[in-house]
């Protein structure tokens, strides 16, 4: 038996079982659902992280078409694996955008209406969280660095 074999068919069956859940999710049927049904494969809070991530990542998509912005970003979702994050990435290329240093502010504002923000990924260090304003998420996003999307907090 060759391992490699072996492993390259699981991944490739991996792969097919999350491109199935993320088609039932998107077809309606609820996230805890479409959980209790791959448990033998997954935990429970795996899939729902990760179809949470799924929704974030079209709730962006759909804000992005409607701003006229789909062109000049990239909107991905990292996996079921850990981090099970939606990200934003600038697909845009500097020279050949005029309003480039607008970009970010202009998706910033399609996402408000959607219900949507940005924030640190996961994988990057928090340190001062005072030092995580708008203008240091914008800058992160225009520097080419993929931003987390996460669900805006409603002011009380």
């Amino acid at each position: 038996m060759d391992i490699e074999v072996e492993l390259e068919n699981y991944l490739g069956e991996k792969r097919a079982l999350i491109d199935a859940i993320t088609r039932e999710f998107r077809d309606g049927t609820p996230a805890k659902a479409i959980a209790v049904r791959v448990a033998g494969a997954f935990s429970r809070d795996q899939v729902t992280q990760y179809l949470s991530a799924v929704a974030l990542h079209d709730s962006a998509r759909k804000a992005l078409q409607e701003a006229d912005l789909a062109h000049a970003f990239d909107v991905r979702v990292t996996g079921i694996d850990a981090p099970r994050e939606a990200r934003i990435q600038v697909a845009a290329d500097l020279a050949e955008t005029p309003d480039y240093a607008d970009l970010a502010s202009r998706a910033r504002a399609a996402f408000r209406d959607f219900h949507l923000t940005l924030d640190v990924t996961k994988d990057l260090p928090r340190g001062e969280d005072d030092r995580i304003t708008d203008a240091f998420l914008d800058e992160m996003l225009l520097d080419g660095e993929p931003v987390r999307l996460v669900k805006a907090t409603p002011r009380t």
